[in-house]
């Protein structure tokens, strides 16, 4: 809900793109805040009717593409093609379904370039999660790490295996921790200074501990909606103060991430093991803080430089869109649980 994400990437290879032999660049990256009417109307998605949502579908598929027309002729860029995940409004995985959107051929017209989009149904129909997405950059362009976690509004984590890489999502992160930040009048809980000075609640703790998803083994995805539901909404209404909750997310979090990786250690591949942090939550110092207690101290943690923090979720919707343009597979059944590999994305043509 906070804004469009853009970035400039350039990939360079031989014949084909393999994984781990592609060099990269992110050469220009901005975020473009949504107007108040804009996160006005977003927040309305699931309410809407079905021609209420259509017309919001093509609308903000307009607005992107004229935001993606004026960043390039700002750079003055050369561009050959866009990709775009869009705005989920529904990830209905176990019912076969999900929805972003932003439609790709709006986009396409309004910033007169080829557009591929909806990356996530082609892996839902084949029974998969279609999520999560992270770990296919994680194994295409950063090999040489054992281990990642991505702490965006869901946190999840992947790992190169002796079997192979796995992926899965594991807790809400940033979306509660956010919503809590707001009831405080803050965007987010800079550094996590809010959460440090509270104490936590250990009867919250254990009532968000206890929900059947924790235990369940993955591959397993999660959604914005069951977040709101089952956490940020029971969090919010939970008698007792901001520090005090917030505290009580940051360890959740931190608690069910160490818990999940400590037990992918005996399997992973390599020796010394290394996992490489990204997405908005690696600037919270308190909540890899409450990590690093919870891991294994045989696993070292990287944080990158912030371009790869900020930008490693555009660089990701871009690799998707280069391997759907090779016929690629760019989701794993490792990972997603589908019954075989699949190529996501649908072309827009211009």
């Amino acid at each position: 809900m906070d804004g469009l994400d853009i970035a400039f990437c350039r990939f360079e290879f031989d014949d084909h793109p393999k994984k781990g032999k592609i060099e990269w660049q992110i050469l220009e990256s901005t975020t473009i805040p949504y107007p108040v009417e804009w996160q006005t109307r977003l927040r309305k998605t699931i309410t809407m009717s079905a021609q209420e949502l259509l017309e919001t579908d093509a609308a903000l598929g307009q607005w992107m593409g004229q935001q993606v027309k004026e960043f390039i002729q700002e750079k003055d860029l050369d561009i050959d093609m866009v990709t775009s995940h869009g705005h989920t409004v529904y990830h209905f995985p176990e019912k076969g379904y999900t929805l972003q959107i932003g439609d790709g051929n709006h986009l396409a017209e309004k910033c007169e370039l080829p557009v591929i989009y909806d990356f996530r149904m082609a892996d839902i129909a084949a029974n998969g999660q279609g999520a999560p997405m992270a770990p296919v950059v994680d194994e295409w362009l950063f090999s040489n790490y054992d281990f990642f976690m991505n702490l965006g509004g869901i946190a999840n984590i992947s790992c190169h295996t002796k079997d192979g890489f796995i992926g899965f999502d594991v807790i809400g992160a940033n979306q509660t921790l956010d919503a809590l930040a707001g009831k405080a009048g803050l965007p987010y809980d800079k550094g996590g200074k809010i959460a440090s000075q509270g104490t936590i609640n250990h009867k919250l703790f254990d009532e968000i501990q206890q929900i059947d998803f924790f235990q369940a083994p993955y591959p397993k995805s999660l959604d914005n909606q069951w977040v709101a539901k089952n956490m940020t909404h029971p969090i919010l209404t939970f008698d007792d103060t901001i520090p005090n909750k917030m505290a009580t997310m940051v360890e959740l979090i931190a608690k069910n991430l160490g818990d999940e990786i400590n037990q992918l250690l005996p399997i992973a591949s390599g020796g010394k093991h290394q996992m490489l942090v990204t997405g908005g939550g690696a600037h919270n110092t308190f909540l890899m803080e409450r990590i690093q207690h919870y891991c294994d101290s045989q696993l070292e943690i990287i944080i990158p430089k912030k371009e790869i923090i900020d930008g490693k979720e555009s660089l990701l919707i871009a690799l998707l869109g280069l391997l759907n343009l090779y016929d690629i597979p760019n989701s794993s059944p490792s990972v997603t649980g589908a019954t075989h590999n699949t190529v996501g994305g649908i072309l827009a043509s211009y």
